[in-house]
């Protein structure tokens, strides 16, 4: 009877065994580890007795212990597959249920996911139409980073997945969930470059390259960079073996290019800035509209063989906004190929410091600690309320803190200890005003209404995309106010439309400013997704950006 009974519990234990789908996730790699190696992290799937057809899996790892490169999927040709991921965010697992079920914890909706600098989420999908889902389905690479402890930094979240005949597998589980490394060693340097952007900006759009200094200590511009990385989603480059204690050198934050985003960087907000800061003046006639004078001024300096900040400026950033093309007199970012190797738009960066913000940039630095990094700022030329440039009130309010070594007068050499403050920043919070937009049929046309309750406005601009294959654009009727100057464009399904001030004194009407008159291609019975908005800027009458919605 004894042993009858030690069979049962056998076959028992073995049923569920097999009778579950398993997810693990292992470092491929072997140690010994350093700093700035590739490591390979595999995914396996354990199917049992299931049938999975479709897998679909949430991760978070420490984005401080590891920079993702790549993915490379492993389940055959008769797939498909997908890989997305969101940086700077984090997943608190339900306290109810085991972190272990996968399955169990993904039920569990809402999913607690909160943004958090240090983590980065990633997500996995594979469907199989010839066999079922099993083995080996991915294996990621990742670069590692310099942190004090590795404990932990990749845990497995949520999974589920179904089999051949439609039906939710249950359990999908995993044996830890998380792994770790041990013994991460680091070179004779660990030089970091960090960059200070808004959030939600493309900050990997941009590397970072390392630049020699001439015999006489100033940078060598024209000399072969040191060597140049691409920055990561949280701002960051690091070198490992390209310097060492004691070398002095550049860093240099490089520009984008023929990018979408660059199209709109230069807005009415930055127009009606640039016009405030050529005519708002005291009454001896000296410009008092600039926070940081030299700086701004330098930045609005977008007009080309110019020296200094004026009305020739704030006229093309003008211009430019009214749809007039100035590429031949003003350096205003576009996603436009560079012509003969010359990029025609305005790119300054520097070292994290006041004299960033005392518009004198500044570039140079030295490895003093076998651990160190230095801290970069950035603007676009003509980029007035830096909605995609580092804010001088963020860097003023960094530097007012004093953790940065070099953030008060670093001379021409400055050097700065590690820091782990996120380079990403909210922009503060602005005052709302909102433009109902609504679309109608009308007598054979398709109407497009824009509505404005907020008074006080100076400018307003509106970017948006139609479908060109089922509507014509007929006309765009403004009724903004007769001393307000109005503007539109249109080129390629990209409509610009908008209104701004350009006497210090006259302001939008509320009502409906803009109505957009369309002729349809086909016969339409509603006018649902044919419109698709871009941006919306705005700006008060003091200068002061207002945060336009569209609803």
């Amino acid at each position: 009877m004894k042993k009858l009974l030690s069979v049962g519990i056998f076959f028992l234990i073995s049923f569920y065994s097999f009778g579950q789908l398993t997810i693990n996730q292992s470092i491929v790699s072997k140690p010994s580890y350093k700093v700035g190696d590739t490591i390979q992290v595999k995914y396996t799937v354990a199917k049992g007795t299931t049938t999975p057809r479709y897998f679909w899996l949430r991760y978070q790892y420490n984005n401080k212990a590891l920079a993702y490169l790549s993915t490379t999927w492993s389940q055959g040709s008769s797939v498909q597959t997908f890989y997305t991921n969101w940086s700077n965010y984090s997943f608190t697992p339900n306290s109810t249920k085991p972190t272990t079920s996968l399955y169990e914890q993904y039920l569990m909706t809402p999913w607690s996911y909160t943004a958090n600098p240090n983590w980065s989420v990633g997500q996995l999908t594979v469907q199989r139409t010839d066999a079922s889902i099993d083995g080996d389905i991915a294996t990621q690479k990742y670069v590692i980073k310099d942190l004090d402890s590795y404990a932990n930094m990749h845990k497995l979240d949520l999974s589920y997945s179904i089999d051949a005949a439609g039906a939710n597998i249950t359990p999908v589980s995993t044996s830890t969930g998380m792994v770790s490394l041990t013994n991460v060693i680091g070179n004779t340097s660990q030089f970091k470059v960090r960059v200070l952007f808004p959030s939600g900006y493309d900050i990997s759009a941009h590397s970072v390259s390392l630049l020699p200094l001439t015999t006489a200590g100033e940078v060598n511009w024209t000399a072969q960079a040191i060597a140049t990385k691409t920055l990561d989603a949280t701002g960051e480059a690091l070198f490992t073996t390209e310097v060492k204690v004691g070398d002095s050198f550049a860093v240099f934050v490089n520009a984008s290019l023929q990018k979408p985003f660059m199209n709109n960087i230069v807005t009415v907000s930055d127009a009606y800035k640039a016009f405030l800061g050529v005519s708002q003046t005291d009454i001896g006639g000296n410009g008092n509209y600039f926070t940081y004078p030299v700086l701004e001024k330098n930045i609005g300096l977008i007009t080309k063989n110019k020296t200094t900040f004026s009305e020739s400026d704030s006229y093309n950033l003008f211009a430019h906004v009214m749809g007039i093309d100035v590429s031949s007199s003003a350096l205003i970012p576009s996603s436009a190929a560079p012509v003969n190797g010359v990029v025609n738009f305005k790119w300054i960066n520097g070292l994290l410091n006041q004299s960033w913000l005392d518009g004198v940039p500044k570039y140079k630095t030295t490895v003093t600690t076998p651990i160190q990094a230095v801290d970069m700022v950035y603007s676009w030329g003509g980029d007035l309320d830096f909605s995609h440039s580092s804010s001088p009130s963020e860097i003023a309010s960094r530097i007012s803190t004093g953790n940065y070594s070099n953030s008060v007068n670093p001379g021409t050499v400055g050097s700065l200890n590690r820091t782990m403050s996120t380079m990403s920043y909210n922009a503060p919070k602005l005052e709302n005003a909102t433009l109902s937009v609504t679309s109608t049929l009308e007598t054979g046309k398709v109407i497009l209404r824009a509505t404005l309750t907020k008074s006080d406005l100076a400018g307003l601009q509106v970017i948006m995309n139609y479908d060109q294959s089922k509507l014509t654009l007929d006309n765009v009727i403004f009724d903004a106010g007769s001393t307000i100057t109005n503007f539109s464009t249109h080129e390629n399904g990209r409509l610009t439309f908008g209104s701004i001030d350009q006497q210090k004194t006259a302001r939008i009407k509320v009502g409906t400013p803009y109505t957009l008159v369309f002729t349809p291609k086909t016969t339409l019975t509603n006018t649902a997704g044919l419109f698709y908005f871009v941006l919306s800027d705005a700006i008060d009458g003091g200068g002061k950006k207002i945060n336009l919605l569209i609803e």
